[in-house]
């Protein structure tokens, strides 16, 4: 079994996908308002629907980003709007990480990550 998509749920989608493209470059596959989709490189899409209820929106999801240049990716993602929460910085459990947000995706943040050597 496969992950075929990830879904987040979002006050606004349009914004969302459109931010997701100007900072990591991504895709955008659809946007038709209350739902968006937007493709990285892995081919697994992000699907990003309204809240079903009022406040139900995603909050404290980490995207983990592969990555060969963390240092690199990260600066290309602040570069572009992104904010550095944490890092570049080799963790205590073999991973270098770097963490931004990205306005117009609250409550989400993505983990550009590698093994160490």
């Amino acid at each position: 079994m496969a992950i075929r998509a990830m879904t987040l749920i979002m006050d606004d989608p349009s914004r969302a996908v459109r931010a997701l493209s100007d900072v990591f470059g991504w895709t955008i596959e659809s946007d038709f308002g209350r739902f968006a989709s937007v493709l990285p490189p892995s081919g697994i899409p992000i699907w990003i629907n309204v809240p079903g209820e009022p406040g139900a929106t995603t909050a404290h999801l980490v995207v983990h980003l592969a990555t060969e240049d963390v240092d690199a990716d990260a600066a290309a993602a602040v570069s572009r709007g992104a904010r550095i929460l944490r890092g570049p910085v080799d963790m205590g459990y073999g991973e270098r990480s770097a963490v931004v947000e990205v306005e117009g995706v609250p409550g989400v943040t993505f983990d550009f990550s590698r093994p160490l050597a």
